[in-house]
């Protein structure tokens, strides 16, 4: 995997990241082709967020929705997200539920009629 430290960008983002987190720097990874953030500071298994729109404000705005400060906050909208899910599902497994009786009522309905 070959990664190029990105030092000079057009929007600055390489040097804009630093003041969120003194550790981060901006590389671009050749073999999947697009931009990434990671974290000197942490050992082994540094910390990543991928650019694959490149490096720009969103950069910024994912890097500070992220930080460690926010946990709670991430955690709560997970949870939510996931509630909102299950509840999507257990409807559509509802509405399925009731039109398949809906037909089966008037099937039998129509051949009681014969």
């Amino acid at each position: 995997m070959a990664l190029i430290k990105i030092i000079n960008d057009v929007f600055d983002i390489s040097t804009r990241i630093k003041e969120i987190d003194s550790g981060y720097y901006a590389v671009y990874n050749t073999d999947k082709n697009r931009y990434e953030i990671h974290n000197k500071h942490q050992k082994s298994n540094t910390f990543c967020i991928t650019c694959d729109f490149g490096l720009d404000s969103r950069v910024i705005d994912k890097l500070r929705k992220t930080r460690i400060e926010n946990l709670r906050k991430i955690l709560a909208e997970i949870e939510k997200q996931n509630e909102m899910l299950e509840n999507n599902s257990k409807k559509a497994i509802t509405d399925e539920t009731n039109w398949k009786v809906r037909e089966m009522f008037d099937y039998t309905k129509k051949k009681r009629r014969r």
